[in-house]
Parts: structure tokens; sequence; C-alpha cells
């Protein structure tokens, strides 16, 4: 996934000062609490087994950026798997990754559902051809009904953008976060689906806007 990969140094850099100044701004408005947590970032109590099983699945999966979460809406889930920045993004609810450090066969049970359909979003790219080449970020959510979701999020730059944001990614320069370009997210049930959306995409009807910070909303309309 060549895109994403040129890319990965480039969205890592800019989520990292993103966070860096989401963390001054809520120190200096006095949102950010004594104990070093703040509201929005609080993380789900996990046992010391499915900690374990978390840092486990990370070591197995290099490529794979996994987040542990409850979330109620696409949206809400779409904001964490945008703040992944590697080559896939995997989204888990506290509930499903307890019940599978405790139960060997519900864990088999996930992570071939997780090889399953990060290989499916591999082809689909290839797939795609040069519709492909508009996907930034690709990642499954994996539901606690034993089912998976798939989106995608698309950015549409000019050939002169895109050079001066990666000539600026070399450079190590943060102003080339303030590039105003296209960027959408879609959402499927299935690959085919995911993949019938990515090419409908009316870059026409999405306006220009600057690069989404982390837990930004979603356009899920398409």
């Amino acid at each position: 996934m060549n895109k994403i990969s040129n890319y990965s140094a480039y969205q890592k850099e800019v989520y990292q000062n993103n966070l860096k100044k989401e963390k001054e701004n809520e120190i200096k408005s006095g949102k950010r609490e004594k104990a070093g947590k703040t509201q929005n970032t609080s993380q789900p109590e996990l046992s010391d087994k499915a900690k374990a099983l978390l840092e486990e699945l990370k070591k197995k999966y290099s490529n794979i950026d996994f987040f542990v979460a409850d979330y109620d809406s696409d949206e809400e889930a779409a904001s964490y798997l945008n703040r992944g920045i590697k080559e896939y993004s995997v989204l888990l609810d506290p509930e499903t990754l307890e019940e599978m450090a405790r139960d060997s066969s519900v864990k088999q049970k996930y992570t071939d559902m997780i090889d399953k359909a990060t290989g499916e979003l591999s082809d689909m790219k290839e797939q795609l051809g040069e519709a492909g080449d508009e996907i930034t970020r690709v990642g499954v959510v994996v539901n606690n009904d034993g089912t998976v979701s798939y989106f995608a999020e698309l950015e549409k730059m000019s050939e002169k953008q895109r050079e001066r944001i990666e000539k600026a990614r070399e450079e190590k320069k943060e102003e080339a976060a303030e590039e105003k370009r296209k960027k959408t997210t879609v959402k499927a049930d299935s690959i085919e689906e995911l993949m019938e959306k990515i090419k409908k995409v009316d870059w026409n009807k999405i306006p220009q806007e600057e690069i989404p910070t982390r837990g930004a909303r979603f356009d899920f309309s398409i």
C-alpha cells in the first residue's frame, strides 16, 4: 500500500504535534486533571490478562495499530481508527478483548477475523487500481457480535499539493498540517460494499478542509 506507507511518517508527526497542542490547551483551560488524565482520553480498565494479550497482538501484528475502546457510533469508532499510523488500524471493545483473554477459542476466532479482514483490504487496494491511490488509511472494527466493519479514509489533492506535503514531511515542517485538501471516510460491512462506495465518491460534493485533528468527525453520508 504505497500511498499509506509514504505518508505514515508524516501522519505520525502531525498526530504527535496535534496531541501535544491538545494537551497544552487542556492544561491552559483547566480541563486536565491532577492525576494526569484528560476527560477526553480516559482508557478502559483492563485485566492483567487482557493487557498481556493486547501486547501480544501488537507484537504479532507489527503492521497494525490496535485500539481498545467503548464506542457508540460509526463516527466515534472512526475517530479512534483515524489515529492509526501503521498500514492498518483495528478497533476492539474492552469486553471482546477480555473474552479473548479468557478463552483461547474466542481468541483464535477473532484473530482469524483480523487476518481475513486485513488480507481482504490489501487485495481491495490492488483491485481498485487508480481509485485506490486516494486511500490514506484503512481499518477494521471488530464488533462484539462476531462481525467486522471496514473503513477507508480517502484524500483528494492536486499533484502540486502532494509534492509540497512530501517535501514538508521530509524537511519536518509543521506548517504542512495546514494544507487544505478534500478528505472523506467511508464505512461498510463488507469489502465488496466498501469498494463500491470508494468508486462512487463524488469529490465535487466534498468541501476542502484542513487535516483533521485527533477525534475529528467524518462524513458517513456517502
